[in-house]
């Protein structure tokens, strides 16, 4: 149960599949285009730039003109296509932790502006699951129920358990006065000391 996918996590985890070649797509858009990248910078305070940057009075920073190889765009084609395809694979086999592991794999690898979408995914996927192992129930409601109705419960067997300890404390004779001390086993008082 905890290790399986259910039918909504199911839905999300093929939505994610998609979307992430959705992306490897893209870059195949980007590898075809191979348009330039503008790379900003605040210039000094002399409204001087360094080295391959050039000074832009309309917007007041150094600006620098590159263009990302093509190689560059086929290795992230290859990695989100490949990762993408194994997340799709464990999700039409249903399994979580394939679809949390490459969900995470996929978020760390793209970064914190496409990533984090993917990043969240196993995330949330790997918060169900230990809702599911600890309380029976994957959905937030219905974990916070559970987890409210054993805290009433354990509670109400510490009171029951404390009452009857104590109860048990009263009914039970109190024991009699240890016995006297042994010549033979009682090692001797030292001498005190002045």
């Amino acid at each position: 149960m905890v290790l399986g996918l259910d039918s909504f996590e199911r839905k999300i985890s093929l939505v994610g599949a998609g979307t992430a070649l959705i992306f490897a797509l893209a870059t195949v858009v980007e590898w075809v285009r191979n348009a330039a990248t503008i790379v900003t910078l605040t210039p000094s305070k002399t409204n001087t730039c360094t080295n391959g940057y050039h000074f832009v009075k309309v917007t007041s920073l150094c600006e620098k003109v590159t263009h990302t190889s093509r190689s560059e765009w086929e290795v992230r084609f290859l990695f989100i296509t490949v990762v993408a395809l194994c997340i799709l694979y464990f999700a039409l086999r249903r399994k979580r932790a394939g679809v949390a592991c490459f969900s995470i794999f996929l978020g760390l690898g793209l970064g914190v502006s496409t990533g984090l979408v993917f990043f969240f995914l196993g995330a949330w996927l790997i918060v169900r699951a230990y809702r599911l192992q600890k309380y029976g129930d994957a959905s937030f409601f219905g974990s916070n129920r559970v987890a409210k109705e054993t805290g009433q419960a354990k509670r109400a067997d510490r009171v029951s358990r404390s009452t009857a300890k104590t109860e048990a404390a009263r009914a039970t004779p109190k024991p009699a006065a240890p016995p006297a001390a042994s010549k033979r086993y009682t090692p001797k008082k030292p001498p005190r000391r002045r």
